[in-house]
């Protein structure tokens, strides 16, 4: 896929009535064959992979994944992790960052304004492997000096589709 760009206005106009529809069909199911995509626009199979591949080199679409269902697989708790560094200067932040990265269990890591530098959305089998990951992980990541977590109780929203 090409590197994310940021749309100037001039291409945000370039996008039609069909693009926006391609964009919206395309999150819902990334795996719609080129045929079906086709005939939902009304436009031929050729022309819609033509704007597909522009809408993807474009960056407006970044990447196509299956998403997985946690339980399912054994992922019983959702935790927001909320951390304070201690310094804030680039070498911690950086550090944080990185070390964030090599642990398969935050799905997500927002740098945030407010009481909190990081919000972490976590998944794990059960509260034994978090207070594991907490002691052995978290806290070991030079600079981090609070950690606060809510315990996700239910799920009302839950999408990644964006509104177009």
């Amino acid at each position: 896929m090409a590197l994310m760009k940021t749309l100037s206005p001039r291409q945000r106009e370039r996008l039609d009535d069909v693009d926006l529809e391609l964009l919206r069909i395309l999150q819902s199911n990334g795996r719609i064959t080129n045929a079906d995509l086709a005939r939902r626009v009304g436009l031929s199979p050729p022309s819609v992979l033509q704007r597909v591949r522009k809408l993807e080199e474009s960056g407006l679409v970044s990447r196509y994944a299956a998403i997985l269902c946690a339980e399912r697989l054994g992922y019983n708790l959702q935790v927001v992790a909320m951390i304070s560094l201690a310094l804030h200067q680039e070498k911690p932040i950086e550090g944080f960052r990185k070390a964030v990265l090599e642990i398969p269990e935050v799905l997500q890591c927002l740098h945030v304004s407010g009481d909190f530098d990081y919000l972490l959305k976590i998944v794990i089998r059960d509260m034994a492997e978090y207070e594991k990951l907490v002691t052995e992980r978290l806290s070991a990541i030079p600079g981090v000096g609070k950690i606060q977590s809510s315990f996700v109780l239910a799920v009302t929203k839950d999408t990644t589709s964006l509104p177009l």
